[in-house]
């Protein structure tokens, strides 16, 4: 690693809510945790628990890391994963799963595009988590619009009454999607970029599903730009610096979903959907 990718490690780590403020009630479950990791790394050799384990003690500011450990590009702002492979963009082709979940929605795209289309009116009935203001000060509260259809693992009452099509869809690609994660309509209108950002975790990998897609829109992942195609998947790793712009005339509108990293084993999503019910609430 060089010095400026040194610099950028320890600038990162500076940043982190890191060393967390535990009450005696939390440090007890830690305490408990912990026991509980070493007994199931004996038990599950081949889970990588381990890679857990090192992850939760950096976020509680228990151990360091050096520049072997991550990405430099990769500076997620509450929870670093460690051990997972990072890059930017990630294709189709690079996992089983991934090639599955674009297969399914590539297939279902025009159902899903149509159900949106067809529920122009209903669409104050979903909810949107965040607003953009909130997010972005140099936003309007309405210049890009996420619908969520999935909240704590399941599917919303109104999503399932606006969009059947959908939902049963993408319920086939539920052991992919993260409990905690997003299922979303996400909008951007005509003019809007959203500015550079990093989300929150990198044990995910998002895809986005090219729905509505005027000309002049893009998105950049790391040093990368690509462009969405309708009834098309892009799948990237939003810990990496990356911003969207819709410089058409024309809503953009995409569907999210937020999957698990594919190289997480069955024991690491379980102790990662455990770790932030019990202690942190969402970390993706």
């Amino acid at each position: 690693m060089t010095t400026l990718e040194n610099s950028i490690l320890q600038e990162y780590k500076e940043s982190l809510p890191r060393q967390q403020i535990l009450s005696q009630s939390d440090k007890i479950k830690v305490k408990i945790f912990f026991l509980l990791l070493t007994l199931l790394i004996f038990l599950f050799p081949k889970g990588n628990v381990h890679r857990f384990e090192k992850s939760l003690k950096f976020y509680l500011g228990l151990i360091d890391i050096n520049n072997d450990d991550c990405n430099p590009q990769q500076k997620p702002k509450e929870f670093l994963y460690l051990g997972l492979t990072s890059k930017p963009w990630y294709e189709s082709s690079d996992y089983d799963v991934l090639k599955f979940v674009s297969n399914t929605l590539t297939k279902g795209a025009k159902d899903i595009e149509n159900e949106w289309s067809s529920n122009r009116l209903n669409k104050r009935r979903l909810v949107s988590r965040i607003r953009a203001s909130d997010l972005y000060p140099s936003l309007k509260e309405d210049d890009w619009g996420e619908f969520m259809l999935w909240k704590d693992g399941k599917f919303t009452r109104t999503a399932r009454f606006l969009f059947p099509k959908t939902v049963r869809i993408v319920s086939s690609l539920k052991p992919f999607i993260i409990p905690f994660g997003q299922v979303v309509f996400y909008v951007l209108k005509p003019g809007v970029a959203i500015p550079p950002h990093h989300d929150l975790s990198n044990i995910d990998v998002t895809c986005q599903l090219g729905l509505i897609i005027p000309e002049n829109c893009a998105i950049r992942v790391g040093n990368e730009t690509r462009t969405w195609t309708e009834g098309k998947t892009l799948f990237f790793d939003h810990s990496f610096e990356h911003e969207a712009w819709n410089k058409s005339q024309k809503e953009r509108v995409v569907l999210l979903l937020d999957l698990y990293h594919p190289e997480l084993t069955k024991i690491e999503k379980f102790l990662l959907h455990f770790f932030a019910k019990a202690f942190v609430g969402d970390i993706d």
